[in-house]
């Protein structure tokens, strides 16, 4: 670097990163300070990171990067930030080209071009290349935010797209396979802080055509594992839409189940406390199943689908009327096998 350079701060955050993090700390072995924010690994990544950082700081483990970024900010000294995912990876001609601009160049945030590897592949044909992560920014051009996939806000200075021509990249070992995606799409699509690239509005199985058909437009050939990476990336953005379509439309699993569940084990009370086994007809059978079934019903009630207010009509908002419970009908099934009778 010139004598005029500035001094610059690098920053990674770890979560058992395994050998990749050796790799990833080795590229960044040439700023003035090198920060490690390690979220309670168990692999070892702390102490493997002591062998490359100027400082190693533990805290707990969330599931998402965007806050612990902010502690990293925080421990930085210099005015030039560069920061890397763990699975994240500089190369040779990156590393030159920040050296040669980092303090001649006019601009205050740089996007870097990422050679992504899925399912520990990378292939200029697929629909990820070549994509652009703010990745270095000088103190006071951009600001991190919390809000997943967005990473950086309030950007005050001029923007640079560093050229992905002459070898300048980030190699990004993001997905060793299929599993690794869909444990991440769920991680991510989990998280309520987060920007959904879609309109809501749209159909769901509509939305779904469409995002299969984007994703392979934006791919240049149709090899197998080109088309693999548009279907896994279409699958994020479809799992994504459902978990929103899941929670607008108030859907509760959990309450679901209990519901379910004890309507059976309402019709499970009659048929014991009857013992409409052991009766075959009669008005002796009728006058118990008659009882009981009142009180239970009575009993179950409050738990009935179609009597229970949800939030959302609490609310004063337009819900969709809920089925009637299933308790009467499953005990007109019990008693017509229980008599002899068909329906």
């Amino acid at each position: 670097m010139g004598v005029n350079s500035p001094k610059i701060s690098g920053f990674v955050i770890t979560y058992n990163s395994g050998e990749i993090l050796k790799t990833c700390l080795r590229s960044l072995r040439f700023v003035d300070e090198l920060i490690v924010v390690d979220k309670s690994s168990t692999d070892g990544s702390a102490a493997a990171a002591a062998g490359f950082a100027d400082k190693v700081i533990s805290v707990p483990w969330s599931p998402l990067p965007t806050e612990t970024r902010f502690v990293a900010f925080d421990a930085c000294s210099h005015d030039f930030i560069l920061y890397l995912d763990h699975d994240e990876c500089l190369s040779v001609e990156a590393i030159r080209w920040i050296r040669e601009n980092a303090g001649s160049h006019p601009a205050g945030v740089f996007r870097f071009p990422k050679r992504e590897y899925i399912m520990g592949r990378h292939d200029d044909d697929a629909y990820y290349w070549p994509s652009y992560n703010v990745r270095a920014f000088r103190r006071g051009a951009a600001e991190f935010v919390s809000k997943l996939h967005e990473e950086v806000g309030r950007i005050t200075g001029e923007v640079c797209d560093v050229p992905h021509d002459g070898g300048v990249c980030i190699h990004n070992l993001s997905h060793r396979d299929a599993h690794q995606w869909i444990e991440k799409t769920n991680r991510y699509t989990s998280e309520r802080d987060r920007v959904s690239f879609f309109d809501a509005n749209t159909p769901l199985e509509t939305f779904g055509h469409k995002r299969i058909a984007y994703w392979l437009a934006q791919s240049r050939s149709r090899s197998d594992y080109v088309v693999a990476t548009a279907l896994l990336r279409a699958v994020y953005d479809i799992v994504d839409r459902v978990k929103l379509w899941e929670a607008q439309d108030g859907l509760n699993g959990d309450a679901a189940f209990a519901a379910v569940c004890s309507e059976l084990e309402a019709t499970y009370d009659i048929a014991e406390r009857a013992k409409l086994w052991e009766a075959r007809g009669g008005p002796e059978e009728e006058a118990i199943f008659a009882a009981v079934r009142k009180e239970m019903e009575a009993f179950h009630d409050p738990l009935r689908s179609d009597r229970r207010q949800t939030s959302a009509q609490a609310a004063g908002q337009k819900v969709r009327p809920k089925p009637a419970s299933r308790l009467k009908k499953t005990l007109k099934k019990i008693r017509a096998r229980l008599t002899g009778k068909r329906r």
